[in-house]
């Protein structure tokens, strides 16, 4: 196995799912402001932020700022939801195109380090 095959094999094993208590804390989190994404030039990998219409979004982020066709849950309880039900396996883009496969994607590691005290805004 190539490095970036045992790469894509240790994404595809994380299939525990989130639960709500991760779920609440990072919508917490998106509701004060903070964002949780890349920000450099061109594709900037998978992005999560609360938009001003109170809008949860979730998608590729290109340039550090725009969104390409995110999924948008226009309420806390379905972003909640639907977010508690993923895992790191589910988000790591595995059938997609080859250069999006766990490709700056957001795992669990991601989000509890988005959710800790010690992240920035």
């Amino acid at each position: 196995m190539t490095n970036s095959e045992d790469f894509l094999y240790v994404l595809k094993s994380d299939t525990e799912v989130l639960g709500t208590e991760i779920a609440e804390q990072v919508a917490d989190k998106l509701e004060k402001g903070f964002f949780l994404g890349y920000r450099h030039r061109d594709y900037c990998g998978m992005a999560m932020s609360y938009n001003e219409e109170q809008h949860f979004l979730y998608g590729e982020l290109y340039d550090g700022i725009d969104f390409s066709f995110p999924l948008v849950f226009k309420s806390r309880k379905s972003f909640v939801e639907w977010l508690s039900k993923q895992s790191t396996a589910s988000l790591a883009r595995l059938d997609a195109d080859e250069f999006y496969q766990g490709n700056q994607i957001i795992t669990r590691k991601r989000l509890l380090e988005f959710i800790s005290e010690r992240s920035p805004i």
